[in-house]
């Protein structure tokens, strides 16, 4: 190895870069406290770095990227992230990302437009990531953008478009043994879209696999997940009981982290509850759920529990399912549009209201036709949605 020759007490970039790759994968794997520990170390580096403005770029990134594992790990208002956002918006429209750093901005200002819900918005940054991927070398990197895409189109209920980057990912992560965290991720998707497609004792073998990995991993929140998954799959079935047992572990070993998904999995037990017609008992859920999307400002989830309390909280004001759509619609979520309008129509058959049903199936269709209008804009308008930059 050559030595390395310091200059005037300042640290050479390289050395930099190196403690900025080893903060990048501590927030890729999700490690909170370690990637922490690293960002205040390569701060204090910075301040003593010989001057390289790629590193200070990198960083810049790092620390947005940083901010993103954050509010997903933790109950965290997304608004925090503007600032850091507008500055990154500014960087790009100033031409000074090149190279691995402009698939950097465009790869994270996916994911951030995912966490905003912007889930076409998202499709667009990737799609641009996409482009630049013969920049990245590591193919550990190329697995982790193939699967983040994989997350999108499985949000949108576009099988075919998530199970392909999905096994994309898988193929890569498979190959090392230490990848088993992401590999359990990529297991998650293709369940998801197992699901999606009707075929639930698959869908159900998977994530007791995955549940095994992740018990095996040791980390709390993979395990939740794996419980949480496992429930929605028990719900699909409508075997409630077994729904609620493991949606009651997973909640447990969310709050027990502080995971975001808290609020997910009391949607869930309210859900289920409600359909089970323990109003007692869902009820608690419902108020402790709401609670908790409110002081998160979770505005997804305050919608999804408006449609609970419409139907099942109080007496005919479902004035309050039709706000929850309108944000829905807002955020281009038809995928949950068209699912929760089909729930509610049979709802509303049950019950003899056919005016309603009729209202909320129409209502189902236009989702799914939106779904499908998707799908061909994937196929033949490869970057129609973006023009540049994040709006």
């Amino acid at each position: 190895m050559n030595p390395v020759f310091l200059t005037k007490g300042k640290i050479p970039y390289d050395l930099v870069t190196r403690k900025l790759n080893a903060w990048y994968t501590a927030i890729k794997n999700d490690r909170v406290e370690q990637a922490e520990n690293i960002k205040q170390e390569v701060e204090k580096e910075l301040k003593i770095m010989e001057e390289n403005q790629d590193a200070l770029l990198y960083y810049q990134l790092l620390e947005f990227r940083h901010e993103i594992m954050l509010s997903y790990m933790k109950p965290k208002n997304l608004d925090s992230l503007e600032s850091s956002f507008e500055t990154l918006k500014e960087i790009e429209l100033q031409g000074q990302l090149t190279g691995m750093l402009e698939y950097y901005y465009y790869f994270f200002m996916g994911m951030y437009e995912f966490r905003r819900k912007k889930l076409t918005t998202a499709i667009s940054a990737y799609r641009i990531a996409e482009t630049k991927l013969y920049e990245v070398e590591d193919e550990i990197e190329r697995a982790e953008f193939f699967f983040k895409v994989a997350h999108v189109y499985y949000y949108m209920k576009q099988t075919y478009f998530s199970l392909n980057y999905a096994s994309r990912a898988l193929k890569i992560f498979r190959q090392y043994d230490s990848y088993a965290v992401q590999t359990l991720r990529c297991q998650y998707i293709v369940a998801g879209n197992l699901i999606d497609s009707l075929d639930y004792e698959r869908a159900l073998e998977e994530f007791d696999n995955s549940l095994r990995i992740a018990e095996s991993v040791g980390i709390d929140h993979l395990i939740a997940m794996s419980h949480m998954n496992i429930g929605i799959c028990y719900d699909e079935l409508k075997k409630y009981d077994q729904a609620v047992f493991h949606l009651k572990a997973a909640l447990k070993l969310f709050e027990k982290v502080g995971h975001s998904f808290i609020t997910k999995t009391l949607f869930n037990l309210t859900h289920i509850k409600a359909k089970q017609g323990e109003y007692d008992l869902a009820s608690v859920y419902f108020d402790k759920g709401c609670l908790v999307a409110k002081n998160n400002q979770d505005e997804e989830y305050c919608a999804k529990f408006k449609i609970l309390e419409g139907l099942y909280f109080t007496n005919g004001e479902y004035d309050l399912i039709n706000d929850a759509f309108v944000y829905l619609e807002s955020r281009k979520m038809y995928a949950d549009i068209e699912n929760y309008a089909i729930e509610i129509a049979e709802f509303f058959c049950e019950r003899g209201n056919l005016d309603l049903s009729n209202e909320y199936y129409r209502i189902s269709i236009k989702a799914r036709k939106e779904i499908k209008k998707g799908e061909i804009i994937n196929e033949n308008q490869p970057d129609s949605l973006y023009s540049g930059h994040i709006r």
